[in-house]
């Protein structure tokens, strides 16, 4: 099943520009989680997703227990990347799970935690996030990746696994060759095309585009952003970003990433944004929509 027939079985046309403005950290601050309700509630960014063992998680919590109708999934991460706020795993402190650096928190960088963390803790760990998240009442409506690590090969067969355990969709971009060789995994592409080709082939949607490189300071990043939705083709498009609001609190935790946050948290607010979503004629959906589908079949 591909994922043009997905789009259509939402209800789509086969040539409809189909996105998802998807909030990426959630829970990493308070000043990150209220810029994120804020872009939620005034329309165009339609879902985002937890990181489930930061410090803000709760508050999360408590917004969506209240109210539902958001759409958030999880932020699965076996990373912390700032140099003073760290956060832990939530399944393990044995120092034999690899889940941990030195400082017994989470790795800071992708490439230390996929050569540490063993397949049993990630196991244990990406269970513990959904968990957690559905325990404090939260409505999971799919998974995803912080930093990319979970999406890694070896740790994909249970990040699909966790998808069907849950019944969620997972977010999955379509690779190729090209792709994979400038991901640095050339020698692995012919293990890794014959992977997704079997999961395409099971009905997993996989994401036609991504617009990921959405990250650095713009004198007007409405104008960058309004640039990359005219560039969207029909099909299905992830589109993140991550909203926060300029405090001391937010430059305090990461210094080189606070200002183009809150550049992120003002367009997302801002009603040219909406006008560009019209003009580009984009179809907005959540994952909800998805995992509905999905759960329907």
């Amino acid at each position: 099943m591909t994922n043009q027939s997905i789009i259509e079985k939402l209800g789509f046309d086969a040539s409809d520009k189909v996105v998802i403005f998807h909030i990426d950290d959630m829970g990493f601050s308070h000043t990150s989680n209220i810029a994120s309700f804020e872009c939620l509630d005034f329309g165009i960014a339609s879902c985002g997703s937890i990181l489930v063992p930061a410090p803000w998680f709760l508050e999360v919590a408590s917004i969506c227990r209240k109210n539902p109708k958001y759409d958030v999934g999880i932020h699965l991460t076996f990373t912390c990347e700032y140099d003073l706020y760290r956060w832990r795993a939530l399944s393990s402190v044995d120092p034999t799970s690899g889940l941990l650096d030195s400082e017994k928190s989470l790795w800071r960088t992708s490439e230390e935690a996929i050569s540490n963390v063993t397949i049993t803790a990630a196991e244990l760990e990406m269970r513990a996030q959904i968990q957690m998240a559905l325990d404090n009442g939260i409505d999971v409506t799919h998974i995803d990746t912080h930093m990319g690590t979970v999406i890694n090969p070896k740790f994909l067969p249970i990040y699909l696994k966790m998808a069907r355990e849950f019944k969620v969709p997972a977010f999955l971009p379509r690779v190729n060759r090209e792709i994979l060789i400038n991901e640095g995994l050339g020698d692995s592409a012919d293990a890794i095309l014959k992977m997704f080709s079997k999961i395409e082939e099971s009905g997993a949607p996989l994401l036609d585009y991504m617009v990921i490189d959405t990250t650095g300071d713009y004198p007007d990043k409405v104008e960058y952003y309004c640039k990359r939705m005219a560039e969207i083709k029909p099909g299905l498009t992830h589109f993140l970003f991550h909203p926060a609001k300029m405090s001391s609190e937010l430059e305090g935790i990461t210094p080189d990433s606070a200002s183009w946050r809150d550049q992120d948290y003002k367009a997302f607010t801002d009603p040219r944004i909406k006008e560009c979503v019209e003009k580009y004629d984009l179809h907005i959906i959540g994952y909800r929509k998805i995992r509905e589908y999905i759960r329907n079949q």
